[in-house]
């Protein structure tokens, strides 16, 4: 019993941060399009390192390669990312959600976004429109309510979902207003569809050629990648760190009580060998042992992790502001579940070996002496 449930812990509490880590992953990069191109400042490894002007904005805006609509304006954005204060709703803590200002073509831009409830933002007016898992995550964020940022209160006018992206996080206004209101005159990105797979070479050499343009050109996918690198390092750090010093107390316990288990079975095993049992057999039938008490607790820790963590949403820091959050939900995957019930196999495994050697190793004579 002290194996089953030793496992199960160290398979439970390995699922679970694995699920944050492949949840956090999997919502940075859930936005992602091949069709969609950023454009930052050189030298910037984040979009709020970047700082681009009003002058280099109008001239990417300009350049060839971009897709353009109907009216042939540009279908691209470009966007500052600030924070705005919260509450988290499950335990009434005040962090930071993202705020981001967008261009009149945000939602042509990223068309897997819809307004499911409410209306725009009008241009010019301090309304914001909420992400659905930030209004899910977050306080005083449902349509109507007032959220307190520079230059006064901003209303909430509506909710977008949708992509099942990190922008659902985010609380999006008017670029302009926003600016205004906190005395920017700079931009972070420019977020732009280009018009055939083929054009991006075309845009970095336009953008290129003017030297007075200072900026990086990257695919969104690409940008996604690095972005959330360092975070999702963090979280395997912490899971493999976690679960290293729970299988080795596992370990531990496995060996004491397959121990424990042969010692207190010695005339059986000697029975056994009594009766034409190689010390080999004998020594698997233990191993086969410490290796189903293992499994039977991977697939309860398994199991308790997938009813417990699999598609819970929580919030942690990680959005595009700085010391902003990101919502997303914990994944429980199959390869997952089947990673750590190979490690608690293997556990089982190495907790079994001493004692499987001590039992094929035990004197007949002197163990069924006794009897």
């Amino acid at each position: 019993m002290v194996i089953v449930i030793g496992i199960a812990g160290v398979v439970a509490v390995l699922i679970s941060v694995l699920a944050m880590s492949l949840g956090f992953r999997t919502t940075i990069e859930g936005d992602g399009s091949a069709d969609r191109t950023l454009v930052f400042s050189r030298g910037a490894s984040a979009e709020n390192e970047s700082f681009l002007s009003r002058e280099t904005v109008a001239a990417v805006m300009n350049a060839a390669g971009i897709k353009h609509d109907t009216r042939d304006r540009p279908v691209a954005s470009a966007e500052m990312t600030l924070v705005a204060p919260v509450t988290r709703k499950r335990d009434n803590s005040d962090v930071y959600a993202t705020l981001r200002g967008v261009g009149a073509q945000y939602f042509v831009v990223r068309p897997e976004l819809k307004l499911v409830s409410g209306r725009p933002f009008r241009a010019g007016n301090q309304e914001l429109l909420v992400g659905a898992w930030a209004s899910a995550q977050f306080a005083g964020l449902e349509i109507g309510n007032r959220v307190r940022l520079q230059d006064g209160d901003w209303t909430v006018v509506g909710t977008f979902a949708g992509g099942n992206g990190a922008r659902e996080s985010e609380l999006i206004a008017d670029a302009q207003t926003v600016m205004s209101a906190y005395k920017l005159d700079s931009f972070n990105s420019v977020s732009l569809v280009r018009e055939s797979s083929t054009s991006l070479a075309a845009l970095k050499s336009t953008l290129a050629q003017d030297a007075s343009l200072l900026v990086d050109v990257r695919t969104e996918p690409e940008y996604l990648a690095t972005a959330s690198s360092e975070i999702n390092l963090m979280l395997q750090l912490v899971a493999y760190s976690i679960g290293s010093i729970m299988a080795l107390g596992a370990l531990l316990g496995a060996l004491n009580s397959m121990q424990s288990a042969v010692a207190a079975r010695t005339v059986e095993v000697a029975t056994l060998r009594a009766i034409g049992f190689s010390p080999f057999a004998v020594a698997i039938a233990v191993l086969l042992e410490a290796l189903l008490l293992a499994f039977a607790g991977a697939v309860a820790g398994a199991a308790g992790a997938y009813a417990a963590f699999n598609g819970t949403t929580i919030s942690t820091v990680g959005g595009a502001g700085w010391s902003s959050q990101l919502v997303y939900s914990l994944n429980v995957t199959p390869s997952l579940v089947v990673i750590a019930i190979v490690l608690a196999c293997a556990l089982g495994l190495l907790g079994g070996l001493v004692p499987a050697i001590r039992a094929a190793h035990i004197k007949v004579a002197d163990a069924l002496q006794g009897i």
